[in-house]
């Protein structure tokens, strides 16, 4: 009798732990399963030979409010152009110059654009920086130093445009803009790529120029945002992934674990048993 009811109790042991594996693999099917409209929604540049002798623009940064710069000047005096370049104290953040901008100590010379646009150089006092790009400016101060040097030549830099990356990326964070272009494409690439779960259809880009925060949505499958001025970003930019729906909630992926977790234990149970009734 006792053999019997042990017998009847394996079965149903046996009954229930395959019942909770269908379930189980029903459930990941239905989780992970790629049909071919999931596929293609995560192509991107769907139809790109469309794109084959497209011009391409080449847009230079505007220097915006807030931004550091270095600005580096040469000519043919070496001693007299030695003033424009004297290195910084140390401390990354502390005013040493006066002016309504003021220069910031860092690596190199750097000149914070203040609240109001401007910096404030040697020899030229305050000048309006915000809204020139790098090579205006340079050539602002190229002409105005012609009364002190001989043969001026001027180099302005970024020393700390940075765009955000967040969202479903492997690598979120800030990413430096290089001074040449930095597309919408490329900060993704640096941030190690999309994930398996973020939407190609609706990435969103906030950006705050001249006090105004703008809100531009891309569709990555689609190559008319090669056609839009957004494409290529700008300092302080920032780039959100959103998820899709595939991607597994919290409550989902502690239902998945206890799935496999009592699957598990219900095998251990039977074969306990299975050792038992021999």
């Amino acid at each position: 009798m006792n053999k019997i009811s042990n017998f009847q109790l394996y079965n149903m042991l046996k009954k229930l732990i395959k019942g909770a594996a269908f379930m189980s693999a029903l459930f990941l099917l239905g989780a992970c399963g790629a049909s071919k409209e999931a596929h293609e929604l995560r192509l991107i540049l769907q139809g790109a030979d469309s794109l084959d002798k497209l011009p391409v623009a080449l847009p230079e940064l505007q220097i915006q409010k807030g931004d550091l710069l270095t600005i580096m000047v040469f000519s043919d005096n070496k001693e007299a152009t030695e003033i424009y370049n004297q290195p910084q104290s140390s401390g990354a953040a502390s005013i040493v110059a006066g002016g309504a901008g003021g220069n910031v100590a860092g690596s190199g010379r750097g000149y914070l654009v203040d609240v109001n646009g401007n910096i404030y150089f040697h020899s030229l006092g305050t000048i309006t920086a915000a809204g020139t790009t790098k090579r205006e400016l340079a050539d602002y101060i190229k002409e105005n130093l012609k009364q002190y040097l001989q043969n001026p030549y001027v180099v302005v830099r970024f020393m700390s445009a940075k765009v955000t990356v967040m969202g479903e990326v492997n690598k979120p964070g800030q990413i430096d803009l290089p001074d040449q272009r930095l597309s919408l494409l490329d900060a993704i690439a640096l941030s190690g790529d999309m994930t398996p779960f973020a939407r190609r259809d609706n990435v969103l880009l906030i950006r705050e120029q001249d006090g105004i925060r703008k809100v531009q949505r891309f569709d990555l499958r689609n190559t008319d945002m090669y056609k839009t001025e957004d494409f290529y970003l700008k300092q302080n930019d920032l780039v959100y992934l959103e998820p899709n729906r595939k991607k597994p909630t919290g409550n989902e992926q502690v239902l998945v674990r206890n799935i496999s977790i009592g699957t598990g234990v219900l095998s251990a149970i039977a074969l306990l048993i299975t050792l038992i009734t021999r």
